[in-house]
């Protein structure tokens, strides 16, 4: 029987084996939600950050949400320095959340390095250096994962790693487009970018594998994840220096895999609806498949390679401004992921300051209320599913 999600569980104890994802030695599907800020609103100082998350906390556990992904690092290069130079005051402030998620019960999914640009910026060098097993940036990659996974490794709140977010999404793009990468000199990028700040997917594996590595060096149950999205529409032609000619399925299925090196032990996937006019968000997936289809091409792809598939981010169309067409985008996902057996997901996003993320950004009694009720309501299909 399958073991599946409620607020009252317990956190923790999530573990891959046999190509199945695990809690508690029985077999568990869950959808969760993103809280992106939770912990970044605290290294901004943000008044009230701390108690925002623990309400955020407690509403989440409530409402029947088992877990929450978050961001557990800065955005900037400039938050980065909160770590590199006063390593006690930033680990007070995160070992807070953790406690925080401790005590309400509410599981965690931390990502160490959300984007692709801040580490190799606070670093000194430029975004290639992902790629240099000998680079800066590696080895503060590898020395942050050991202190993260080491302090929290004994934790029930956290339930799996995550590497970062979306690094594929910007790899192999044309040098022309790397130059104009995140240039934000007020919070500690360059003033200027190089053909040196293009990132190639060679560059990600490496990266991936080597955070894998280390991560499974520390701690030998919990799931590893890449972080990543669907693969851009033309990734395959891309990697291979072939521009933008779009990829067929089965290019499409190679580059997702090989986004995921072993020691993940997991496929990472990030998709949102498709916008009322066929086209997707952002250029990703293959040219005229369904939302329905590049989801069951995924879990097929996940199963056949004994990785469960963890759906990351998922939500409505980019500008969806009808909430009934957004509660019918979403009643949708879940209804496939449901149907899919996708065993893990989490719907983007929760408690969001930022107003560019509002089609998403779920309140609780206010905008997108309704995902709260969605999310509980299919982790309850997915029970009655399997006590039937």
């Amino acid at each position: 029987m399958l073991a599946v999600c409620c607020a009252t569980a317990g956190a923790g104890g999530l573990r891959v084996e046999d190509g199945r994802l695990l809690r508690n030695d029985r077999e568990y599907a869950a959808v969760g939600i993103n809280y992106h800020d939770a912990f970044m609103l605290v290294l901004e100082q943000r008044p009230g950050a701390v108690e925002r998350y623990e309400r955020g906390f407690a509403f989440l556990v409530e409402a029947g949400i088992p877990f929450a992904r978050f961001a557990a690092c800065g955005f900037y290069p400039d938050e980065w320095k909160i770590y590199l130079e006063r390593p006690e005051d930033y680990f007070a402030r995160l070992d807070e959340l953790v406690t925080s998620a401790e005590r309400h019960g509410l599981g965690l999914v931390p990502v160490l390095f959300w984007s692709y640009f801040a580490l190799p910026d606070a670093a000194g060098e430029p975004i290639g250096a992902w790629g240099d097993e000998t680079s800066r940036t590696r080895g503060l990659m590898r020395r942050y994962t050991r202190e993260v996974v080491e302090r929290y490794r004994d934790s029930p709140a956290i339930w799996a790693w995550e590497f970062g977010n979306e690094f594929i999404n910007e790899a192999d793009l044309p040098e022309e487009v790397a130059r104009r990468s995140w240039i934000v000199p007020d919070r500690g990028t360059p003033g200027a970018r190089t053909a040196a700040d293009r990132l190639t997917s060679a560059d990600c594996h490496e990266a991936y594998a080597d955070f894998a590595r280390l991560v499974r060096s520390l701690d030998p149950t919990r799931p590893i994840m890449t972080g990543d999205t669907a693969p851009r529409s033309s990734a395959w032609h891309l990697a291979r220096g072939k521009g933008w000619t779009p990829d067929n399925r089965q290019q499409w299925l190679e580059t997702l895999l090989a986004a995921n090196p072993a020691p993940v032990d997991t496929l990472s996937l990030h998709f949102y609806h498709p916008r009322r006019d066929g086209s997707g968000y952002p250029d990703y997936g293959v040219k005229g498949l369904s939302l329905r289809d590049h989801l069951a091409l995924a879990a097929a792809a996940s199963r056949e390679a004994g990785r469960p598939l963890w759906l990351g981010e998922f939500g409505p169309g980019l500008g969806e401004d009808n909430e009934d067409e957004r509660r019918r985008q979403v009643g949708e996902f879940l209804d496939l992921i449901i149907e899919l057996r996708i065993p893990l997901s989490a719907y983007w996003v929760y408690d969001s300051p930022n107003p560019d993320l509002r089609v998403w950004n779920a309140v609780a009694g206010g905008a997108n209320g309704f995902v709260f009720e969605m999310i509980a309501e299919a982790n309850r299909r997915l029970q009655a599913h399997q006590d039937r």
